[in-house]
């Protein structure tokens, strides 16, 4: 015989529960709408959930329609030359990711034969698929019952359940209560929900309780901590302007305007230092060696070198041959 629930265990269940109505009702009212949201084809869900990495949905959104416009199969973005989908991303950032998605394409075609993979572990060893956005192609594409936990559900859980700031929680304990949280044959709602939340009421700063669907179960709303300024890391991360990052973003945007012709790396340093002020050659080159290493930028010898005259310019790629259906 099976042994009984303490009454703790059973406590904690019902208020799981009243928590998993509450909040599914209210996705089923306040649901954000997004184009991405209205399929569940694969190809699509992968191009939205690369391009929501680390971008703001209000600048993913019209990105996401060009793209598809640009390339709407999945073939036609294994087949195209990589300097087309690095030139479709423009206005996204974080440029690594257009290689990433150009390749995961790519390994799809050719060595899954175009069939997607359903399972969070085999999408996981796709180029730039890490955990989060394997496990949202599985659940959102395919119907997997997994959870889904970027920025906005770590937060809702971590102060529904534990009363805390995310920053205060070891990332494994917040991982097992999104899936203890997790209600039987509805992740689809569930994930997508508590992401709403996350963005348009459990806020990082001032927190629109009172709207709030899990406000009665919310443990950081019943010790009163929403009334205070949230606890945040307390390493400063480093400042975009002037960083390497920031570089990296110009020299592309530079390379995308000189489209396959190229540029010189004397003229890249003019371009990148208009004031005059005298750009770090060894730095660039540094910094283009690595662009080239990922797959953002083709380099000649020369420029390898640090010649002035040394050309770069955006990667041809290699095309893909078309799978067979």
């Amino acid at each position: 015989m099976p042994p009984t629930k303490s009454r703790k265990t059973r406590a904690r269940s019902a208020r799981v529960a009243k928590a998993q109505t509450r909040v599914l009702t209210w996705f089923d009212a306040h649901g954000r709408r997004f184009p991405w949201r209205e399929t569940r084809d694969p190809y699509r869900t992968m191009v939205a959930e690369v391009m929501l990495q680390q971008t703001q949905t209000g600048r993913v959104a019209p990105a996401y329609e060009a793209f598809l416009q640009r390339f709407p199969t999945l073939d036609g973005l294994a087949r195209a030359p990589a300097i087309d989908v690095i030139q479709a991303w423009r206005g996204l950032g974080y440029n690594r990711r257009a290689v990433d998605l150009h390749r995961a394409a790519q390994t799809i075609a050719g060595e899954h034969g175009g069939v997607y993979p359903r399972e969070p572990a085999t999408l996981r060893r796709l180029p730039g698929l890490g955990e989060y956005t394997a496990g949202a192609i599985a659940c959102f594409a395919f119907d997997a019952q997994v959870p889904v936990v970027d920025t906005n559900v770590r937060r809702v859980l971590a102060r529904a359940a534990l009363g805390k700031d995310p920053v205060e929680v070891d990332a494994a304990r917040v991982t097992g209560l999104a899936a203890d949280w997790l209600p039987d044959g509805d992740a689809y709602r569930w994930n997508q929900a508590l992401m709403d939340i996350g963005a348009m009421v459990c806020r990082l700063s001032k927190p629109l309780c009172p709207t709030c669907p899990l406000r009665a179960e919310c443990a950081y709303h019943a010790k009163g901590r929403h009334h205070a300024p949230p606890a945040r890391p307390s390493r400063s991360s480093e400042p975009y302007e002037g960083s390497r990052r920031q570089a990296r973003g110009t020299i592309v945007d530079h390379l995308r305007r000189a489209a396959r012709t190229g540029v010189t790396i004397g003229e890249l340093a003019r371009r990148m230092d208009p004031d005059g002020n005298g750009t770090d050659l060894h730095r660039l080159v540094e910094i283009l060696a690595k662009l080239e290493s990922e797959g953002l930028a083709e380099l000649t010898p020369g420029a390898r070198n640090g010649s002035a005259r040394g050309l770069v310019r955006l990667p041809s790629g290699k095309r893909v041959k078309a799978a067979k259906r």
